[in-house]
């Protein structure tokens, strides 16, 4: 879920957003719970994450809060409403003591200006967005605990593995918040993954951290039953 080098700060077209704006950025602390902005607001900053995560969501008419993103150290966001000029479509919350990077609007506007390849990394970012949102789609409508689990664990594979054999992904947030993105509880949660380890298609190497151990009966596993 966090779409831009999990697990590796600072890496990929985050690391080269940062490079571009570094004399432009200040550094922000926000504590544990605390609203980097509400959905709606017009005002807002570009977030370079240091430490921490942070979790965007949406309230539904219900009054349920849906997970969009949950971002980690080394990734960059924030900037949407910069581009498109429309307001926040969601809420930014701090879901562990945060330490960032961050930059207002009217300064991304100038260092637009003055560094046009940065506008080539920001829709780059977009297109990472874009497609962890169809990752998200495709969890959150895939029927049942197990193969819902299923599906979220392969979108933490990086695109291309470093080899043919198991992979291990490590969860962005905690096992409790990454049940809540996926609309599960915890306890469901955690049957669905010992389901899956009894049929030694993963199995824990640590907290949060998983070892793949057959990506292909995983994607079959994640298939809903009439596929």
């Amino acid at each position: 879920m966090s779409p831009d080098a999990p697990g590796a700060p600072g890496g990929g077209l985050g690391q080269r957003v940062r490079d571009l704006l570094r004399a432009r950025l200040v550094v922000r602390r926000f504590p544990r719970g605390s609203l980097l902005w509400r959905e709606g607001e017009t005002t807002g900053m570009l977030v370079a994450i240091r430490s921490g995560r942070v979790k965007v969501y949406r309230l539904l008419p219900t009054g349920r809060a849906v997970t969009l993103y949950l971002f980690a150290p080394g990734d960059v966001f924030g900037f949407m409403p910069f581009v498109d000029g429309a307001p926040y479509p969601a809420y930014a919350q701090a879901i562990e003591d945060v330490e960032a990077e961050v930059m207002a609007r009217s300064t991304l506007l100038q260092a637009l200006r003055a560094e046009p390849e940065l506008g080539v990394h920001l829709l780059s970012l977009l297109g990472k967005r874009l497609r962890d949102a169809f990752h998200m789609i495709q969890s959150l409508s895939t029927p049942g605990a197990r193969a819902r689990v299923a599906a979220a664990l392969l979108a933490l594979v990086p695109e291309a593995p470093a080899s043919a054999g198991p992979v291990e992904v490590r969860l962005p947030v905690t096992a409790h918040e990454f049940a809540g993105a996926l609309g599960l509880v915890p306890e469901t949660f955690s049957r669905a993954l010992t389901s899956l380890a009894d049929e030694r298609l993963l199995e824990r190497v640590g907290a949060g951290r998983y070892r793949l151990l057959d990506l292909a009966a995983l994607r079959a596993a994640a298939q809903p039953p009439d596929v």
